[in-house]
């Protein structure tokens, strides 16, 4: 999964805030809508992240954004917690979910597909296996455009 440089900039800047505070750097993006870009961080924690700690990292960050004055145009900043259908940005982040369902979409088309949805059997270094259908689908982590945990209740 690709980062555009000021999502690389922006991360590189929030991971010691962040943690700092107590909190881990789930992953954060930063697309632009319109003429503004709308920053999100997702924070977790051991112990869950509620809504005033998302308040304490906001509070900060936004003060570190405003001395750095890194973002090119008007922003917004929203902090939250990565939820029960978490995104993922790093492959090692899917280690934590083997045997549960993850749906893909790819940037480009493997198989004539772009996206797929299973149950994660495996991860390696840059790679992860999912079995879909009954049939094993193995995603090299460069191709992914995003992936999600889907919530089973």
């Amino acid at each position: 999964m690709r980062r555009s440089k000021l999502e690389t900039k922006l991360y590189e800047l929030a991971l010691p805030l962040v943690e700092a505070l107590g909190y881990q750097l789930w992953g954060l993006t930063a697309p632009a809508a319109g003429s503004k870009t709308v920053l999100t961080l997702y924070v977790e924690s051991d112990a869950g992240v509620n809504i005033d700690d998302c308040a304490k990292v906001s509070r900060d960050l936004g003060v570190l954004l405003e001395m750095e004055d890194i973002m090119p145009s008007a922003y917004t900043l929203e902090v939250s917690s990565p939820g029960l259908e978490r995104r993922f940005f790093a492959v090692d982040q899917l280690r934590g979910y083997v045997d549960r369902i993850v749906a893909v979409e790819l940037i480009e088309p493997m198989a004539e597909r772009r996206k797929f949805k299973g149950r994660l059997v495996s991860v390696g270094d840059d790679c992860f296996e999912l079995q879909e259908d009954g049939a094993p689908v193995r995603v090299e982590w460069e191709r992914v455009k995003s992936a999600r945990l889907v919530h089973e209740f």
